[in-house]
Order: C-alpha cells, then sequence, then structure tokens
C-alpha cells in the first residue's frame, strides 16, 4: 500500500498526528496505542522494527514495478537544479579543449537519475560540478530548493558523495563503519540520556534498506584481511551516506567492477531509497542492461566529441519516454535492443553503428542530428523548467539539514522525542570538536584491537632488538665512560626509528581522513589528535620496553634512569611528529621513506656523535643546532657525567664531544617541545593544503 507523507505546510516538515496515523495505515496499532494518542518509547521502537522487517521483504521481491510506500520518516525533499554550466581545459600545448558546454537540467525529488555517455563526454565532470566537488574554476550555476549552493560550506551536511574506490577501514564490521557515520552526522542532544536501543534500530532501518542486514557484523575486510563482497561493500558506502540523513547522493559509477548481479543490487537499493525516504540520486553509469536501465526514472545522456559536441546534452528526460525520443530524432530503437545501448551507439563520434554499416547514414551524422534536435526542441522547454525551479525557494537545505530527525520527532510524544539527536545549526561539522574526537579514539582503539597480532609483534620485535643492543653492550657500565657513547648513539637512534614504520599505514590512513573530511564527517584537528595521541602511545610503549631493557642490560645506574628515560621520550615525540608531517606531505607510502631520508640523514650525522661540536665545521654548525639527536645526546652525556665527582673519564666525554659548549639541557628540552610543537603544525597545514583529491 502506498501510505502518503503529510507535510506541515508551516514548516515543511511531517506532521505528528498525520503521520502517527500513515504508520497505522501501514502497519497497524502498536501494542497498547490508543487512536489519538503521540507515539511513546515503545511504540516507536515497535514501528522501527516494521520498518526493518518491510525493508527486507520489498528487497527481496522488488522490479521495477514494484510499489514502494514511503515510511513517514521524510524531513522533506532536495530538489537540484543548474543552468548554462560550462568546463574547459587547456593541455601542455595552450589548445583549450571543451569538456562540457551549455548543459542544463531539474531534477525533482525523490528521483534517481542515470548520467550516461560515451568516455570522454564529461559525465563525471558535470557530476563532480553538482556535488560541489570540482576543485578547478567551471561557469554555471547549482541550486537547491531554489538557493544557490555554490561555495555552500554546509552542502556536506545534506548531501554525499559515492567515489569510485571503497575508501574504508578493513579491520571494523558494517555495523561499526556505519554507526559511526551516524554518530558523527547525527549528535545526541546535551544533558539528555540516550536511548541506546532506538539508535541502534535506527540504525538497523537504514542497514535492512541497503540489504545488509546479514553481514552487519562482518568485517569490511580488503586486501590483507576476508570481508564482505565487492557489491556489499559497494552498498556499505551508499549505507555511510544514507546514515547520515543526506537527502541528496552522488555516485560516480556505483556499479563499476562489480559482477552483473551485484550491479543489479545496487541499482535496486538506490531505487528503494529514493522512494522509501525520498532520496534524490545522480548516478554515472555505464551502459547498464535493460533490467538495470528500467531500474531509472530519469536519463541524462550526453556526447563526447571536444572538438565538436564535446559535453553536449542529447537527452535530458524519463527514462520511459527515451525510446519515442529516439523515434522522433529519426532513430528508432532496432526491436528486442537495449534503449540505452542504441543511443550510446548513435551518439558516439566514429562509432559505426547499424545505420552506419547499412549505408545508411554517414559516421557522425546521428551524433549532429541527436545534438540539434536536442537544441531546437527540448532546450528551449528545459531552460524554462530550470529558471522557474531556481525562481522558486522551498526550504533551504541546511535547515532540513539541521532538522533531519524532526519526522521522527514529530511522529514521537515530546517525551520520547529527546532520543532524538539534533545537530549543531551554526557548524560545518554536526557534532563538537570533543565528541569528534571520542568517536575517533573508538574507531581507532578498536583497529589497534583487531590487529592485536601486528601489536603482538611489535612489541616482540623490539624485545628482540633491545636483546640483541643489550647483549652486544652487557655490563657497558664497566668499560671507560668514553665507549659508552657508541652504546647511547645506538639506543637513541633505534628509538627515534620507531615511529618511521608507521608512516605507510599513515599515508593510507590520510587517504580515507580526506574523503571523510570532505564528507564533513569531523574536522582535520580532532584526526590529527587522535591518530597522534594513540600511535605516539603504541610508538612509546614498544621503545620503553626497549629501553628498559637495553639500560638493564648495559648495568648504568638506575638513579640515572628517570632522566635517562625522558630526554629519549622527548625524542620519540619529536621524531614520531616527523614521520607524522612527511606522511601528510607524501603522496604515498613508497615516497613517504624515500621523502624522509634527506633530513633524517642530515639528524643522524650531526648528531653530537659522529660529528661533533668539536669536529663541525663552522659553516654547518647550524646542521648541529637543527639534529633533535644533537639536543638528545647532549643532554643523556649532560645527565651521566657532568660534575660527577672522581670521574676522569666522566669529563674526557665532555670534552672529547664538545658537550660544554652544547646549549643547557632546559634549552634543550626546550627546543626538543618546539620541534615537536612545528612538526605537528606543518602537519596540520600539510594535510589541509596538500594531496587533496583533484576533480
Amino acid at each position: 500500500m502506498e501510505v502518503k507523507v503529510h507535510v506541515d505546510p508551516e514548516v515543511g516538515l511531517p506532521d505528528r498526528n498525520a503521520n502517527t496515523k500513515a504508520v497505522v495505515d501501514m502497519f497497524g496499532s502498536p501494542p497498547g496505542w490508543q487512536e489519538g494518542q503521540p507515539f511513546d518509547s515503545s511504540h516507536t521502537k515497535w514501528f522501527l522494527r516494521q520498518v526493518v522487517m518491510q525493508n527486507e521483504q520489498l528487497l527481496a521481491e522488488m522490479d521495477s514495478q514494484t510499489k514502494i510506500p514511503a515510511i513517514p520518516l521524510k524531513n522533506g525533499d532536495i530538489g537540484l537544479a543548474w543552468k548554462n554550466v560550462n568546463f574547459k581545459t587547456t593541455d601542455s600545448k595552450g589548445n583549450e579543449k571543451v569538456i562540457l558546454q551549455n548543459c542544463w537540467g531539474n531534477i525533482k525529488p525523490g528521483t534517481l537519475v542515470a548520467l550516461m555517455g560515451p568516455s570522454g563526454c564529461g559525465k563525471s565532470t558535470l557530476l563532480d560540478i553538482l556535488a560541489q566537488k570540482k576543485t578547478t574554476p567551471y561557469d554555471g550555476d547549482v541550486f537547491s530548493n531554489g538557493h544557490d549552493v555554490t561555495g555552500d560550506r554546509f552542502f556536506p551536511r545534506y548531501a554525499t558523495y559515492v567515489p569510485q574506490a571503497d575508501l574504508m577501514h578493513e579491520s571494523l564490521t558494517v555495523r561499526e563503519t556505519v554507526a559511526a557515520d551516524g554518530a558523527l552526522k547525527n549528535p545526541h542532544p546535551k544533558n539528555v540520556e540516550e536511548d541506546p536501543e532506538v539508535r541502534s534500530l535506527v540504525l538497523d532501518m537504514y542497514l535492512s534498506a541497503l540489504g545488509l542486514s546479514h553481514v552487519k557484523d562482518t568485517l569490511i575486510g580488503g586486501e590483507h584481511r576476508r570481508g564482505v563482497s565487492g557489491g556489499q561493500k559497494r552498498r556499505v558506502t551508499l549505507a555511510r551516506g544514507l546514515v547520515t540523513g543526506a537527502q541528496l547522493m552522488f555516485a560516480d559509477e556505483p556499479t563499476s567492477g562489480l559482477s552483473a548481479t551485484d550491479a543489479e543490487t545496487c541499482i535496486k537499493v538506490l531505487r528503494f531509497l529514493t522512494r522509501r525516504v525520498g532520496l534524490t540520486a545522480i548516478v554515472v553509469i555505464h551502459q547498464p542492461r535493460i533490467e538495470v536501465a528500467e531500474l531509472f526514472d530519469h536519463l541524462i545522456m550526453m556526447t563526447a566529441d571536444p572538438m565538436t559536441y564535446g559535453g553536449s546534452t542529447v537527452y535530458n528526460g524519463p527514462m520511459s519516454e527515451a525510446m519515442e525520443y529516439c523515434r522522433q530524432v529519426g532513430y528508432p530503437v532496432p526491436e528486442r535492443a537495449n534503449v540505452v545501448d542504441w543511443m550510446m551507439d548513435v551518439i558516439s563520434p566514429g562509432y559505426k553503428h547499424m545505420l552506419v554499416k547499412q549505408g545508411k547514414k554517414m559516421v557522425d551524422e546521428s551524433v549532429r542530428d541527436f545534438v540539434s534536435y536536442f537544441k531546437m526542441n527540448v532546450q528551449p522547454t528545459l531552460r524554462t523548467e530550470v529558471l522557474n525551479a531556481m525562481a522558486v525557494k522551498r526550504m533551504h537545505p541546511k535547515d532540513l539539514a539541521v532538522n533531519k530527525w524532526e519526522g521522527i520527532q514529530r511522529l514521537a510524544s515530546s517525551d520520547m522525542s529527546r532520543h532524538f539527536p539534533i545537530p549543531r545549526p551554526n557548524s560545518v561539522n554536526a557534532t563538537s570538536p570533543w565528541r569528534q574526537m571520542l568517536i575517533l579514539a573508538i574507531l581507532k582503539l578498536k583497529l589497534l584491537q583487531r590487529d592485536a597480532k601486528g601489536l603482538r609483534m611489535r612489541l616482540g620485535m623490539s624485545v628482540f632488538q633491545a636483546c640483541i643492543l643489550g647483549i652486544a653492550f652487557y655490563d657497558i657500565a664497566s668499560s671507560a665512560e668514553i665507549m659508552h657513547m657508541q652504546f647511547l648513539f645506538l639506543v637513541m637512534q633505534m628509538v627515534a626509528m620507531g615511529g618511521m614504520q608507521v608512516m605507510p599505514a599513515l599515508v593510507d590512513a590520510r587517504t580515507i581522513m580526506k574523503k571523510e573530511v570532505g564528507e564533513a564527517l569531523y574536522g582535520v584537528g580532532p584526526w590529527i589528535a587522535i591518530m597522534g595521541v594513540i600511535d605516539g602511545l603504541v610508538t612509546l610503549l614498544s621503545s620503553s620496553v626497549f629501553v628498559v631493557i637495553v639500560y638493564a642490560f648495559g648495568g648504568l645506574e638506575w638513579s640515572n634512569f628517570p632522566a635517562f628515560y625522558y630526554t629519549l621520550v622527548m625524542l620519540i615525540l619529536v621524531m614520531d611528529s616527523y614521520f607524522s608531517l612527511i606522511a601528510a606531505v607524501a603522496k604515498s607510502g613508497e615516497l613517504a621513506q624515500v621523502t624522509a631520508m634527506p633530513f633524517l640523514i642530515m639528524f643522524m650525522m650531526y648528531n653530537g656523535f659522529l660529528v661533533t661540536r668539536a669536529t663541525v665545521p663552522e659553516f654547518m654548525v647550524w646542521a648541529l643546532y637543527c639534529s633533535p639527536f644533537y639536543y638528545c645526546i647532549s643532554n643523556l652525556a649532560r645527565d651521566l657525567y657532568e660534575n660527577v665527582p672522581d670521574c676522569a673519564g666522566c669529563q674526557v666525554v665532555i670534552d672529547t664531544y664538545g658537550f660544554d659548549e652544547s646549549p643547557s639541557k632546559g634549552i634543550g628540552i626546550l627546543v626538543l617541545a618546539v620541534m615537536f610543537v612545528l612538526f605537528r603544525f606543518l602537519q596540520i597545514v600539510a594535510l589541509i593544503k596538500l594531496n587533496n583529491p583533484k576533480n
């Protein structure tokens, strides 16, 4: 049964009393409910369970003709219109290349749109412009509900972009991945006790709508870990956008790399969402088979040749009318042919389709015919439609995003409504930085827990390396003090290099972070804070195990251990921040290792042991003062050997290596602290400015 969602005309949001009746009409009366009463907590939970069961049943039986009832949770609809969109590039020789020209369009709310065309026609470029992901200048205007979205920093709050690659942590489950996005975009009200069951049921509702209920506790998986299938992973990506409450979705080739069955399932799910929750979805897709094509409501077809008609629209209308359109242009679809396959054939420049082979048409004649027909007979009407849509200002999409849970709140009583989150109305991110850090910390700790084997191996390697070095310098304390410097140098070097091994993992995490920051899930600052603290603690743990063991093997006085350990900790923090900076700058994990080496070599050469203050050329003294190793070994030597009574060898160390000319211990610690802050600041700048996705 098709149930109409009733909207309060004053606010453009679902009306509580009318929608309570809509729930009863759809599912029957909840246990213990009386007509005229609002839903309480138990009634709403019952309703959400009914939605989950109905979702699973509808998806199992769905085809292009299935009537899918909308649930009374919609918070208003979002349409999209664009006018006169043009985009050009210039090649290395200075030649101008047209990618898009004079593109117009108007998509009504709750529509599933196929954006198609031959390679190079500009369809992905148009999608990036509509999704506000284009990083280079373009001409034209994009409006949503009558409001200009160009440069709108709130756009990611109510729109979601699904890239071709599924960027997720392979060690998290489907439920954990989707729940994290929901928590970041749907914060709970302050000073109110949250009902975990309600949030869990809302999450189950979305997972069931995407056919993921049976794999919700399965790991995402990837190159190093088994998990869900490719088709399921793509649907998880869709679920991440849906659970945030987005009403506008842009998907760039979501079926690429999927089997025919998985591709059909993916588009079925999108069709289901447009009907069920009013989602508006624009999908770039290559030639789908006829069963998939019929699932789309609307088709935008573009042609390719940049020298003549590149980036031109040749059809913009209902999918069901595409066949008749071809007949009107003079290219009727052959019997038993797929209409989108036929259109792709006749509008692809240089392609010798059936009519060319039969001698009835010249090569590219059909392209010219389709472009001309569209410009003469369709575009004038389309322009009027677009201008009218832009002129009518409906509720601003930002207001819809801020009130995305109003549908549930108005369905429930005032007592029940406190269980539903209210996003921050004046921020790009829905949650506060503290909340972001809490959620990110929980995810990071789960990833560490799932990688317990890797953590144990890292600690095991620290113990192994400590034993090797400790045996080599066993009871070094009984040797002449001048011999201790080799031991100190190697200890310092090995603890400092501990953070280098995590750089490739940091680069991979950065790629995921860029996507999630672009979707306004959280900010760069909270991510750096949590990754820096937790990764730093792991590095500190493994390094501490190493330091304690080698110190014990060396037989040094334990009374000196606190100062010894504190100085090494400062070096660990500095080098960990340095490696994090390199991971933010480098384009890949392999390049990160290469990028780190020049400064690393300088740090290790001009360290006060290999090149000392007494031996360094005057014009290279600056290199010593730039090396964190120099301040570390200088402080270590001073803690162990400076002003030691009745120890002639101690003074020999100070004099031989010129530590008497080095900065004081306090200055050394201060400089290391400044280096740590500087590297972290540069890391933030690099993460914001560098390696952003280029569209």
